[in-house]
């Protein structure tokens, strides 16, 4: 069976073709124009004064206590004017973190207005811990940070004495204790690795090498309050716990 092509539906064929070939190349300047549009879009968002950051008043810090906003401010190193697009949120929380005594931190963008929403959560410290030639705080895990970073820091009333950071997990067993205890630490000194010594209200207190007997000892240094009364302060040399089970008071040698 013999198919006809008239010259009719040659021409109707044509036609259609050129209107194909018209609507592609329509279709193909239509997505040209629309992504020449967006990159003119971005380029606009860019240099235009309402999308930029252009001091830190424009970027809004929450969640500190010892460390000021300029002081996070400025830890961001952001310059200024910069597009809001432009700024990298994964990258200033990392900066953030390994810049300042933080143990989280989060920082996201807000368009309109334009401003940084910046969130940190600092290290708590619980304790004094100078160190040769520079004096610092430890917090309850045994982070050990300059007071550099801590320029308007409350010291902790709580001080401990040959602190250095291969004694973390030691800390972090001691100081709990410590601090769920009733008496009043004021010192805590690990020069002696061998006697640990507590300052206390008592006056000092020699608890020997820290063991699993360490919250047994602090019970019963609690249970001493009468029997030190008895002494003057300056009288009790130390209080000798090394053995938990025969406690001693060790009282200064008067002379004359």
């Amino acid at each position: 069976m013999q198919t006809i092509v008239t010259k009719s539906s040659l021409v109707t064929r044509r036609r259609e073709f050129r209107r194909q070939r018209w609507l592609l190349r329509l279709t193909g300047l239509w997505r040209l124009s629309l992504a020449a549009g967006l990159a003119a879009g971005l380029i606009w968002l860019k240099q235009e004064p309402l999308w930029q950051l252009h001091s830190g008043s424009a970027i809004d810090v929450r969640g500190n206590v010892a460390l000021s906003r300029a002081q996070i401010r400025d830890a961001l190193s952001i310059t200024y004017p910069s597009a809001v697009t432009e700024v990298e949120p994964q990258a200033l929380r990392e900066t953030l973190l390994t810049s300042l005594p933080v143990q989280s931190a989060s920082v996201q963008r807000q368009l309109w207005p334009p401003a940084l929403l910046v969130e940190v959560q600092e290290l708590e410290p619980v304790a004094f811990a100078p160190q040769p030639g520079e004096w610092g705080i430890v917090d309850r895990t045994g982070v050990w940070v300059s007071l550099r970073k801590y320029p308007a820091l409350h010291r902790p009333k709580l001080s401990v004495w040959g602190y250095t950071q291969d004694k973390a997990n030691l800390w972090k067993e001691i100081y709990p204790q410590v601090a769920q205890s009733p008496l009043r630490v004021q010192v805590i000194d690990l020069r002696d690795p061998g006697n640990l010594v507590l300052r206390t209200e008592f006056g000092e207190v020699h608890m020997g090498a820290f063991s699993s007997r360490f919250a047994n000892q602090l019970r019963r240094l609690d249970q001493m309050r009468e029997i030190t009364k008895r002494y003057k302060p300056a009288d009790i040399a130390f209080i000798d716990l090394r053995s938990s089970q025969v406690p001693t008071l060790r009282l200064r040698v008067s002379t004359f």
